[in-house]
């Protein structure tokens, strides 16, 4: 290959994202300062090409995602719209979040201590401990009071049943209802062709307290001592987090709470995602329309009145560009004879021919070499290759340094808000933002049984659009193809993304950090930075931030089973919420540490295959236990 062709192959070799993203250590080894872009959703028009420095030519709207035309207002428009149709919102609510138990817990109590209408508590686990007598103790008092009681708790989450804990809350005459007992669901799943509607696999994964219609609590905090915190009697193995909601929100999630013990019918849920489809359609025609109106006629109108100008200058254009391509031709030619002179050359003096070359000395002397075969001509000639190959790859890194050094002034040029954001900073755009916009909590949802997924999908939304951060608090990871491919995407447009999840002693059940282990390179090698816990407690947060506006708390893992569960989320756009947020995931960061490429790219075989195992295992499962479940959009299969 000419060197020609290995400095082009070299530039399509350039990644992105080392020119998008550079990080800069600030203190310690976790406050970092980042070189974030902004981004753009992009008219889904096709527009013509863009080519970069040898790199393969972008579609012009992955171009705009790119260098970031949009401003953080837009973008955040735009993402409502998209989740708009996804759940019930309102404003008018105050969100608290408790990342203390302790705290989530004492103040349950407190509100089911103080209720005087209702009190309805769903969990996916409820443990025969002293939390969970103690809970069930409140209910079964405030059902003496007059109130009325429920308590639902999945089958799945406690497998060996929960009669001598919740005997006297039934003797009470509180309902209790043992959602989807296992064995009831076991049998029909295999009888009746192993359909996934009727697999034991869906489970009840959503944590909702619903006091009065006016309090509701959502987060990831089951019943039992391992999820309390020591000052209110439990042990705190788990690092959690949980909300409050005051406000309508309440009432959304009083909705949810209902759709667990009767979902609602699959047309509804159709009608849902007809409503996201005309939605779409309705934005891709008003952005056409713009295109229209903003470009074409303007652009037509100036061909018509410029006329014979604006021709001349396209042939005097077309002129100049054949004068340069004929100059390069010229210079190729050129090259290629100097390559043919040097090859005769080299092939003389292996050869051993005879050659003298004469310089002057700028006296009217001339200086004449030895024979080619000698052995001081063969030592000068050796050096002479050497000295050449070494700037032949001077000239090479040159080059690419150059097409770098172009690359950021271009960023620079066409996106004026790059710049280097600390992590204790929010995004500068955020608080205009908040201030100009109405706080707004929307409650999301997942039900299989009705097709919906609505969680997944605002993640992938948020994921796909995000302006310049997005921090995900998760106990373990793995995502769905469509939210991977996001991720990744995000991460080389100059977003700052990272996920914080657990690490191999952190992390409950234990076969998930492996399993989550075998995509941690694929994340990283776009440009996400990946952080293990490594506090005291179990990693069991479930937490999104993006953009110091946007906050989900809720019990949606970001892994293959969560799509199959049903799951809750409370998401808030306010600035202060998000700026608290921002504080809890930077001091979970603080007792974290960071996976290294490198240190992960040299593990060990056995990592290697136990990663490989627990992940193929877990997705073997996934078929067996939804079999006949097929939806591309949340295939755990990744590319």
């Amino acid at each position: 290959m000419t060197f020609n062709g290995r400095f082009r192959a070299t530039l399509r070799g350039i990644n992105i994202r080392n020119a998008s993203m550079t990080s800069l250590s600030l203190t310690g080894s976790h406050a970092q300062k980042q070189t974030v872009l902004g981004s753009t959703p992009g008219a889904l028009d096709t527009i013509p090409t863009v080519a970069l420095n040898g790199v393969n030519p972008l579609p012009r709207y992955r171009h705009n995602l790119l260098f970031g035309t949009l401003s953080f207002g837009d973008r955040w428009d735009r993402i409502q719209r998209r989740l708009a149709v996804l759940g019930r919102a309102s404003t008018g609510n105050v969100v608290v979040p408790f990342s203390d138990s302790a705290d989530a817990f004492r103040r349950m109590w407190e509100s089911v201590d103080s209720a005087s209408d209702s009190v309805l508590w769903q969990t996916y686990i409820c443990k025969d401990d002293f939390v969970g007598r103690k809970t069930v103790k409140k209910l079964e008092e405030a059902h003496r009071r007059g109130c009325k009681t429920e308590l639902l708790y999945d089958c799945g989450g406690n497998i060996t049943g929960r009669r001598r804990l919740v005997g006297d809350l039934k003797k009470s005459g509180a309902n209790v209802i043992e959602h989807r007992p296992m064995w009831e669901h076991f049998f029909p799943y295999f009888l009746r062709g192993m359909k996934w509607e009727l697999s034991p696999g869906i489970r009840n994964h959503r944590k909702i307290l619903i006091v009065d219609n006016k309090l509701g609590f959502c987060g990831g905090l089951n019943i039992g001592d391992e999820y309390c915190g020591t000052s209110e009697g439990g042990n705190g193995r788990f690092r959690d987090t949980h909300c409050v909601v005051m406000g309508p929100a309440v009432m959304h999630m009083r909705e949810v709470y209902e759709d667990t013990k009767a979902p609602k019918p699959w047309k509804w849920s159709l009608a849902r995602w007809r409503q996201i489809a005309s939605a779409t359609m309705n934005l891709r025609y008003l952005e056409g329309m713009n295109v229209k109106h903003d470009y074409l006629e303007p652009t037509t109108t100036f061909v018509r009145q410029g006329g014979g100008v604006y021709l001349r200058r396209q042939m005097e254009r077309a002129e100049r560009s054949t004068v340069r391509m004929m100059e390069r031709m010229r210079w190729k030619r050129q090259r290629e004879r100097l390559n043919r002179c040097l090859l005769t050359l080299a092939k003389n003096l292996r050869e051993g021919q005879g050659l003298v070359f004469k310089a002057s000395t700028g006296k009217g002397d001339d200086v004449a070499t030895t024979d080619a075969g000698s052995k001081r001509n063969d030592e000068v000639s050796h050096g002479q290759w050497k000295l050449m190959k070494r700037r032949i790859d001077e000239y090479r890194q040159r080059a690419i340094k150059n097409a770098e050094e172009s690359f950021f002034r271009r960023l620079r040029v066409v996106n004026p808000s790059m710049r280097l954001l600390e992590d204790t900073s929010p995004v500068a755009e955020a608080e205009a933002y908040g201030q100009a916009h109405a706080a707004v909590t929307q409650v999301l949802s997942c039900n299989p049984h009705s097709r919906d997924w609505s969680i997944p999908y605002a993640f992938w939304q948020v994921s796909k659009f995000v302006h310049q951060r997005l921090w995900v608090t998760t106990p373990y990871y793995m995502p769905h193809r469509k939210l991977m491919r996001a991720l990744q995407l995000a991460a080389r447009r100059g977003v700052d993304v990272r996920i914080l999840a657990g690490s191999n002693r952190t992390t409950d059940p234990w076969f998930m950090w492996y399993a989550s282990n075998y995509i941690t390179g694929m994340l990283m090698a776009s440009g996400v930075r990946v952080y293990e816990y490594k506090g005291g407690q179990v990693m069991h947060a479930k937490t999104v931030v993006a953009d110091s506006i946007w906050t989900s708390i809720g019990s949606y893992n970001w892994d293959m089973m969560s799509n199959k569960n049903m799951e809750i989320c409370v998401c808030h756009l306010d600035h202060n919420l998000a700026l608290t947020m921002e504080k809890q995931f930077l001091d979970d960061m603080n007792v974290s540490e960071e996976v290294n490429y490198e240190e992960y790219q040299r593990r060990s075989l056995w990592l290697r295959f136990s990663s490989w195992f627990f992940y193929t295992a877990l997705r073997i499962a996934e078929k067996f236990t939804f079999r006949t479940f097929w939806d591309p959009d949340l295939s755990s299969e990744i590319d």
